[in-house]
């Protein structure tokens, strides 16, 4: 028998497979700080060495390392976020699972669900072969990319500390292979893992969304007590928060570039940050058809009570009776009928999917923050002015 004890007890989203065997193995497994700075230590040190040699640290290419504003942004930004969100990530995980089998199921519904959903769960999450299959997908495809685009940048005459020219032909430089096969592989690596624990989450909601949940009509989140599922997604949009780290550091290298790429940009980014979004809803829409459904009883119950309330109220109280009699009979208590209205209300408000439009304005802030600095380089600070006053006048 799987008890409560034994799955949370040891049960992150984070946790299980061949790199969390390894910073085991480190004693980094509970030393976030420790890891981002080995983490940059080895992604990002070696190639400001490396640069160094070979002059093009700050200048002797068109493309200096310190310069290229797409890479510091992977690396000294994006990359520390996703080590330093495991925390955050798997302490809101946990007590969202736990809230959703301890308080909205029975004892027999909740055991069958910590013996086969949560198992299923971490069984994906400790799998060797999933993390091993990413590994050999990130290395052999950002080998292939990576190098490419270097490549076309090369040949359309822009010099980059990643490679160089010889004999006609194009190299990468050490610097360049350290970056292709270490420190992009990494991060990508990272991520993809990341998104990986995300999909496992979401498939965790969608076969919870499918058990015997007893869900409150009148819960004050008004969402049948599914609204503190926003508190795990919130902490997950992190992960793409991290993304919009990398997109926005290619963004603000165009922008350099080419002032008037901006406006192609804008929409981009809009996208970006919609997508996003979407993905952060899918998972809580697998409860709608149980939020729809408690509704729907919910309303039908309490205009069934309200009908022989009201009725008894109306023959007890509309009357010509005087008031003292009234009360000192044992008639229907006028502010209960009224606490009574303020209760259906409420579950006329029930919200058919767990989420309000400030969770979603929160999400889209967040993921919006790592863009602020392109429209600061495309406006100066009064037309960036005017235009905010200009919308909100």
């Amino acid at each position: 028998m799987v008890t409560n004890k034994d799955l949370y007890g040891d049960f992150a989203i984070s946790e299980g497979g061949l790199f969390d065997r390894t910073l085991l193995k480190m004693h980094l497994h509970k030393k976030q700080g420790k890891l981002a700075l080995v983490s940059l230590c080895i992604a990002w040190l070696p190639l400001v060495i490396f640069t160094a040699i070979a002059g093009t640290l700050y200048s002797g290419s068109q493309l200096p390392f310190l310069k290229d504003v797409s890479m510091q942004a992977r690396i000294l930004v994006a990359l520390p976020i996703l080590v330093f969100i495991k925390f955050a990530i798997d302490s809101k995980v946990s007590a969202v699972a736990k809230y959703l089998s301890e308080a909205l199921m029975d004892g027999e519904e909740r055991q069958l669900v910590l013996s086969k959903v949560f198992y299923r769960a971490k069984r994906l999450t400790t799998s060797v072969g999933s993390e091993i299959i990413l590994l050999l997908f990130v290395v052999l495809a950002t080998i292939s990319l990576v190098k490419g685009n270097v490549l076309s940048e090369l040949q359309s005459g822009k010099t980059s500390w990643m490679a160089f020219a010889k004999n006609e032909g194009l190299k990468l430089s050490i610097a360049g292979y350290w970056a292709v096969i270490i420190s992009i592989p990494l991060f990508q690596f990272l991520f993809l893992r990341w998104l990986w624990r995300y999909f496992v989450w979401t498939m965790l909601l969608l076969r919870l969304s499918r058990a015997k949940l007893i869900l409150l009509p009148t819960h004050a989140d008004r969402s049948g007590g599914l609204g503190i599922i926003m508190l795990a997604q919130r902490r997950f949009n992190l992960i793409f928060v991290a993304g919009s780290v990398v997109i926005s550091g290619q963004f603000i290298a165009q922008v350099i570039a080419n002032r008037e790429s901006f406006n192609v940009i804008r929409g981009e980014v809009v996208a970006y940050i919609i997508f996003c979004i979407v993905l952060i809803l899918i998972p809580l829409l697998f409860f709608m058809a149980k939020l729809v459904k408690v509704k729907d009883e919910g309303l039908l119950h309490l205009s069934s009570l309200a009908a022989t309330m009201s009725g008894k109220f109306e023959k007890e109280w509309v009357n010509d009776l005087p008031i003292e009699k009234k009360i000192e009979e044992d008639h229907v208590d006028p502010s209960m009928l009224y606490d009574y209205n303020g209760l259906y209300d409420t579950l006329r408000q029930l919200r058919t999917v767990p989420i309000t439009v400030r969770d979603i304005i929160g999400v889209a802030l967040i993921l919006f923050v790592p863009f602020i600095p392109i429209p600061l380089l495309y406006f100066s600070v009064p037309e960036l002015l005017q235009k905010i006053v200009g919308l909100l006048v």
